[in-house]
């Protein structure tokens, strides 16, 4: 049985008693379903950064590239669990480069912030991506998704401009990059164009 099963299962049993029709117990379920994949998401990343050692700077990539991704949007697979796979090895992999440029010190303030305003201006042009699955139709909503997208990549700007924490600033702009590369029209195939 797999998890959207399992989804509506739960959803079927918790919503018995508050007489919901389908479409309230569909939503239900996705949320359930969202919940579940959020947490097996957190868990997979973590569990590889711990094994390569890597748990603080793989956190602060994610963290980073998570929050942009809810407002720029950008490449999705087909299913949640490629995403979850995916999204555990590339935020370990940043992790690991993360902690190696600081062993190595290779990191530099003016190169990060040379590649955070690269990542404003992407963002500025590209974002947000939507997709099939969860098209955006309301220019009010596209407006406000790309002004959050630029304002939190100039919030990590401030980040690396005023903190002197190098796993901090590393992880930041790596998780910055790494999502906004997605954003690029060569990883959307159909990428919609703004209404």
């Amino acid at each position: 049985m797999g998890l959207p099963e399992i989804s509506e299962r739960l959803s079927n049993i918790l919503t018995a008693e508050l007489d919901y029709d389908e479409e309230k117990k569909e939503i239900v379920a996705y949320g359930i379903e969202s919940v579940a994949l959020t947490i097996a998401g957190f868990l997979a990343v973590t569990l590889v950064a711990v094994l390569f050692r890597a748990l603080l700077p793989t956190v602060i990539a994610t963290l980073f590239g998570g929050v942009l991704r809810k407002v720029s949007g950008g490449a999705h697979f087909n299913t949640p669990l490629k995403c979850l796979v995916s999204g555990a090895v590339v935020y370990s992999l940043l992790g690991v480069t993360a902690k190696g440029l600081i062993a190595f010190g290779l990191y530099s303030t003016s190169i990060y912030i040379v590649v955070l305003t690269i990542c404003l201006a992407t963002v500025a042009i590209l974002a947000p991506v939507d997709c099939e699955a969860k098209p955006i139709h309301s220019r009010i909503l596209r407006r406000n998704l790309k002004l959050a997208s630029i304002g939190f990549v100039i919030l990590a700007l401030m980040v690396v401009l005023f903190s002197h924490n190098i796993w901090v600033n590393t992880g930041a702009v790596l998780g910055i990059a790494c999502q906004t590369m997605t954003l690029m029209p060569v990883f959307n195939k159909k990428r919609r164009t703004e209404p």
